[in-house]
């Protein structure tokens, strides 16, 4: 049975990557959007999370069949013993020659711990040769991150790519990164999470996130970069639509000297296609609100709003 864990308060290995700007599904904002309660982490779970999990009893007997080491799932949340907000959820602990991976005390004995992976195909030119320590950065950090918590001096990283290409990869302990990594969660949890000040945005999509809504009458003024970047945009957007509408006109003489022909060809090589797709199917929502209101109101599911930004005058700004 997979073992289910409480997420507790404080910064994990899943969280580090994202703070120091290395994870790809995930930034610092989405995760201080977590912490300070905005946004449900577990709702965040994309499919490859899900099934990431789904696959880790796999990947971890294939480790142990392709090594001959034991490995020893650790239900228990682990905690960096000066800083007790930083945890840890290990994946497993490596047993060699059948030694205990625990103390007593519950603390972590053997020097190794494996964490499994799956990836898409398409990432293999990440991933240098098995048993190097060449796997993506935001694995690194993660890595680190559970050998400072738990004082392993090794980190076993298997990745099953693309659902036929198993691989075992090992990173050694660094402390200079660790300390790195400590210092940056430590000043995120300070700074950000405790302060409920969120961490500054590098991306449309993340002050999105933060600021869905704007604030009426709200409004700042424009210093000279500003100025720029508008009348630059207001530039842009009078050539795209001079394009659009050339685009519009050639696309119009084309389909005329088509008429019912498939394909416009030169020297046997097909140039362009002008084909009848399937008929669109969709749903006559006037109809269905006039005859089944009941169903209307049971499926209407309101979305997130969203912000639109038009220029006003910026010709002569």
């Amino acid at each position: 049975m997979q073992h289910v864990l409480t997420r507790p308060w404080g910064i994990g290995g899943s969280d580090i990557g994202a703070i120091v700007g290395l994870s790809p599904y995930k930034s610092a904002v989405d995760v201080w959007l977590e912490k300070v309660g905005r946004r449900e982490a577990a709702a965040q779970q994309g499919i490859h999370l899900r099934f990431g999990h789904h696959l880790e009893p796999f990947v971890a007997s294939e480790y142990e069949r392709v090594t001959g080491h034991a490995t020893v799932v650790l239900p228990q949340t682990l905690h960096h013993k000066g800083h007790p907000h930083l945890f840890a959820h290990i994946d497993r602990l490596v047993s060699k020659g059948g030694r205990e991976v625990t103390n007593a005390d519950g603390s972590v004995s053997t020097d190794t711990l494996l964490e499994c992976k799956t990836a898409s195909a398409f990432t293999s030119d990440q991933w240098g040769p098995e048993w190097s320590d060449q796997v993506p950065p935001a694995y690194i950090a993660q890595c680190a991150w559970y050998m400072a918590i738990t004082g392993c001096n090794e980190a076993h990283l298997a990745v099953l790519l693309g659902n036929s290409d198993f691989r075992v990869y090992k990173l050694l302990r660094d402390i200079e990164l660790e300390e790195a990594l400590i210092e940056s969660a430590n000043n995120f949890w300070q700074l950000n999470v405790l302060a409920e000040v969120p961490p500054e945005p590098v991306s449309r999509l993340e002050v999105a996130k933060l600021y869905p809504c704007e604030v009426r009458g709200r409004d700042i003024e424009a210093d000279d970069e500003l100025l720029g970047q508008i009348r630059s945009l207001g530039r842009t957007q009078r050539l795209q639509k001079r394009l659009e509408i050339r685009s519009a006109y050639l696309n119009e003489q084309l389909t005329l000297r088509m008429q019912d022909a498939e394909r416009i060809c030169s020297q046997g090589k097909t140039l362009a296609t002008w084909r009848a797709s399937s008929p669109p199917q969709r749903i006559d929502v006037p109809r269905l609100r006039r005859e089944r209101p009941d169903l209307v109101s049971e499926y209407v599911v309101e979305g997130t709003p969203s912000r639109r930004l038009v220029l006003s005058g910026a010709r002569d700004a």
